[in-house]
């Protein structure tokens, strides 16, 4: 797994590129899903969108955003 990180730094999730498998822990709370290349999981929190794609079988493309006021 390696760790996904947001544009100012934070860790916000956990993938596994040639399985799919994200997982995002947040104040206790685990949320996974397991991502079909192409797919995309969105992740929002303290004002900063991050948005993991997968883009083939075994590699993620990141964008994240701070979100306009």
């Amino acid at each position: 797994m390696q760790d996904i990180k947001d544009c100012k730094g934070r860790l916000t999730c956990r993938g596994d590129a040639l399985t799919g498998l994200v997982e995002s822990l947040y104040k206790g709370q685990l949320t996974s899903t397991i991502l079909s290349p192409g797919e995309v999981f969105t992740i929002e929190r303290q004002g900063v969108i991050t948005e993991v794609l997968r883009t083939g079988y075994n590699t993620f493309s990141v964008r994240s955003y701070e979100k306009a006021s």
